[in-house]
């Protein structure tokens, strides 16, 4: 039997088009950024299309789409291919901030949240890595009484709920505060954001990291604290300012060819969106919000390195 060798489907470049692609939440934005930046560039073609959040980077990786617009981070598993298929990774720019809703809204970025009966004052970054993973230097926590800020004499064992390792938060949540540490054995895993608010509901020992917005009579939003004991909630003022440690953002992805060099027009289209122009579009939109000036100098350095 004849060894099959996988030939990957690479689309030749449109020299005279420009697509982004969407996820199904950026859609909206993606498709008038693209429409308001045209009538500024008529020639190039520019144009969005809404994809699925696991076909984005495939379609990014492959030349279908010369771009992409998208909340959710780049796995480790799908750097791989990315990079076997490119000899690099794309360029990724921060274009939005994804603000907190309320009611039954939902919002990418995230609060951590215990039963109404649980007396937490506030809870750190590291504390949560100690309760979520495996392997912190300082020591793992199982009980409520290793919190220092837990005042309470009888307390019981921690119950860590969590969404599939594979979903937007958890990922980001492995990739930018839990140092990709493999996951504690205590808890349970939870299908949903739904089915994991529900199960909060009625488990007074449990934590969750969740969508913003999702408090209600039985559960309740607890603040995250800096190394300086600083408490901050998951408002847009603490999330443009930076303080907020569990603010998402909408990431704009821009591949580089076999020459590790971005396309001019893919270029000429993330400086419109950190401009006053784009920032105007997206601080428009109802689940979006414009970066903080000090980000947009900062995201357009990051472009302005790459040209």
């Amino acid at each position: 039997m004849s060894a099959m060798v996988y030939t990957p489907d690479i689309a030749p470049s449109d020299l005279s088009g420009c697509k982004l692609g969407a996820c199904e939440h950026s859609g909206d934005i993606a498709d008038q950024l693209a429409r308001e930046f045209g009538t500024y560039h008529r020639e190039m073609r520019y144009s969005s299309t809404a994809l699925g959040q696991a076909a984005v980077f495939a379609y990014l990786m492959t030349g279908k789409i010369s771009m992409s617009l998208i909340e959710r981070e780049m796995t480790s598993f799908e750097t791989v291919p990315y990079r076997k298929l490119l000899n690099s990774l794309p360029v990724v720019i921060k274009v939005a901030i994804c603000k907190p809703l309320f009611a039954d809204e939902r919002s990418a970025s995230a609060s951590v949240y215990v039963h109404r009966s649980n007396p937490l004052p506030h809870i750190s970054m590291q504390q949560l890595s100690q309760i979520y993973t495996r392997g912190n230097l300082p020591g793992d926590y199982s009980s409520w009484q290793q919190l220092e800020q837990y005042q309470e004499s009888e307390a019981g064992s921690i119950y860590p709920l969590r969404l599939p390792d594979i979903a937007p938060l958890s990922v980001y949540l492995s990739q930018h505060h839990f140092g990709q540490r493999q996951p504690g054995s205590n808890g349970e895993y939870v299908g949903d954001t739904d089915a994991l608010i529900n199960k909060l509901e009625n488990t007074p020992a449990a934590i969750a990291i969740a969508e913003a917005g999702r408090e209600n009579p039985h559960i309740r939003a607890v603040p995250v604290s800096d190394e300086n004991g600083s408490l901050f909630d998951a408002t847009l003022e603490n999330m443009q300012s930076g303080d907020y440690p569990l603010t998402r953002y909408l990431h704009l992805y821009l591949p580089k060819n076999q020459h590790g060099l971005i396309n001019p027009s893919s270029l000429a289209f993330a400086g419109f969106v950190l401009s006053p122009a784009g920032q105007k579009i997206i601080n428009a939109q109802h689940r979006y919000a414009a970066l903080s000036d000090e980000m947009v100098g900062s995201q357009t350095l990051l472009v302005a390195h790459n040209s």
